[in-house]
């Protein structure tokens, strides 16, 4: 293939990424009508892009090509303001269309992570501090249980991240259902002393200090889950406290009632809150009280 052809394609390939990115081709000043606008400098043949986030070069020399990028506009770049982003082989005797279509998505990706708008990491809500809750000013929430939680299983974290990315808040139901009820079951399964009483000492106390809502997805969500297995649920029995009786309760209930089943294994679909509701399933099994 010959260097011009080459050149060619790559523009009309990388054209629609560099205008996306706020570039276009600088013409030499001496280029004739036609001819590509390329420079020759020290052997190598370069094809310069400038814009307002800098300059881009796509370089060829002695079997190889590269993307060189610098954050300084073209008029004053000098070459120690270049970053070499990509190289790669490029024998003009043996490459191939398929050959320049890599280097193009290759120089394209490079562009669009040299250039590209970086989206501003969102930031996590806050779960409730242990002396905010003890103190009684606040109540453990459902984000305090869904961060402590991971802190347990540190390899549901990025699922955890992406179920608030998603809904814009915590979904607790989605997550545990699709997946820290898989966890919990395999620790109660397992029943080691230690994995049960770090497991069961965090859902304890965000139980006894928590919103009638957490105390909800506690109690029907996560240890409703084991209803179809008594063995599992007995493995949970000497380490509940306060929680005790409702969660027997609760799983004789899901255990007779298919219907009831179908809520807890197929949450309504979710909806933005108009307003802040305090109830929770949990209140109407035991009129507990009003948390929030």
């Amino acid at each position: 293939m010959e260097l011009n052809s080459a050149f060619s394609m790559i523009i009309k390939g990388i054209e629609s990424t560099m205008n996306s990115n706020g570039f276009s081709v600088i013409v030499p000043a001496d280029t004739e009508k036609g001819a590509l606008p390329v420079s020759e400098k020290n052997g190598a043949t370069i094809l310069t892009y400038g814009g307002k986030n800098g300059t881009a070069k796509i370089e060829y020399f002695e079997g190889k090509i590269s993307l060189l990028c610098s954050l300084a506009q073209a008029e004053s770049a000098v070459d120690s303001d270049f970053r070499k982003v990509s190289t790669s082989l490029f024998n003009l005797d043996t490459v191939d269309d398929r050959d320049v279509r890599y280097i193009i998505n290759d120089f394209s990706d490079g562009i669009k992570d040299t250039y590209g708008k970086k989206e501003k990491a969102k930031k996590l809500p806050q779960p409730v501090s242990k002396s905010a809750a003890k103190s009684g000013s606040v109540y453990y929430d459902l984000v305090t249980l869904g961060s402590r939680f991971v802190q347990i299983y540190p390899e549901l974290k990025e699922e955890y991240k992406q179920n608030i990315e998603k809904y814009g808040e915590f979904l607790a139901d989605d997550f545990f259902v699709n997946h820290g009820n898989a966890k919990f079951r395999e620790t109660v399964r397992k029943n080691d002393p230690v994995q049960m009483r770090k497991l069961f000492n965090m859902l304890n106390e965000v139980y006894n200090d928590g919103t009638n809502q957490t105390q909800s997805v506690i109690v029907v969500t996560i240890l409703g889950s084991i209803y179809d297995d008594e063995n599992l649920l007995a493995n949970c029995v000497d380490y509940m406290d306060e929680m005790t009786l409702f969660v027997i309760e609760t799983n004789k209930i899901l255990k007779k009632s298919s219907s009831t089943r179908a809520k807890l294994e197929h949450p309504p679909l979710w909806k933005p809150k108009k307003q802040k509701k305090t109830s929770g399933f949990l209140n109407q099994l035991n009129g507990g009280t009003n948390r929030g």
